[in-house]
């Protein structure tokens, strides 16, 4: 369809994930560089000032595996918050996340000269709005275990809490994923009141599945185009919307 071709073409997730394969790729080149300047070590943020590595500590990855699940992740809980909110608003969303989960980490260990790096803050960050979005969808923890969203992303906060504060399970930034999880939230309970000066942005709809969000947005879009019908006649479509039209009165007609 027209409609899903042009959200194709405009997908954040796609650039964000194609941007952290090429830093990855260049830190393969200029692994030592990349990661004094780009990590996030807090003794660096508190003594010398580098203030920027909050920000871009999660566009690094220690290893393949690392990035492979962290844009993994991204993409599959991603994509569905991006077709619902926009690439804008994702981005925002996706960036403010990470924000807070290297801050969280920076606060947790101020003074410490262990780097940090990796994607994991702000994709905990898309795990909780998916979550939060389509509570009802089933998930696969380890690909084998079914569980619902809503509590997929309470058995993930519990763990890194617990892991953070037992200091079990060393070499991963727990409270970044804190961080991530609970900025996350923040956003999403107080966005309207963040935003309330710009009219046109979009609040958090919930929806039971991901299959309940597509055909509530195929009926919003049907109903706008028979609306425009309705003012100017079939003719005020033009071709693109004839198309869509069409593929929108075929599914509804298949899918009852």
């Amino acid at each position: 369809m027209y409609y899903n071709n042009r959200i194709n073409k405009t997908s954040m997730v796609a650039w964000l994930i194609l941007i952290n394969v090429v830093i990855f790729i260049i830190q393969q080149v200029r692994g030592d560089l990349m990661i004094y300047y780009f990590s996030l070590i807090p003794s660096f943020v508190t003594h010398r000032l580098f203030l920027w590595q909050i920000f871009t500590h999660m566009f690094l990855h220690g290893n393949f595996l690392h990035l492979f699940f962290n844009m993994f992740s991204l993409f599959l809980f991603g994509s569905a918050l991006e077709q619902l909110w926009g690439p804008k608003k994702f981005l925002t969303y996706y960036i403010v996340s990470g924000l807070g989960g290297g801050l969280l980490h920076y606060l947790i260990n101020i003074n410490s000269v262990i780097p940090s790096i990796g994607a994991s803050g702000a994709v905990y960050g898309v795990l909780l709005a998916y979550g939060m979005t389509f509570p009802e969808t089933i998930l696969y923890l380890n690909f084998f275990f079914p569980v619902k969203a809503k509590y997929a992303v309470i058995i993930f906060g519990v763990m890194e809490l617990f892991f953070g504060i037992t200091n079990t399970r060393s070499g991963i930034a727990h409270f970044a994923h804190l961080g991530g999880l609970l900025t996350g939230f923040i956003y999403l309970k107080f966005e309207h009141k963040i935003f309330r000066e710009f009219s046109k942005v979009k609040t958090t709809k919930v929806y039971k599945s991901f299959e309940d969000m597509d055909y509530h947005r195929k009926k919003e879009r049907l109903d706008h185009l028979l609306d425009k019908i309705s003012k100017g006649g079939y003719n005020s479509l033009d071709e693109n919307e004839k198309y869509e039209l069409d593929n929108l009165s075929r599914w509804f007609r298949d899918n009852g």
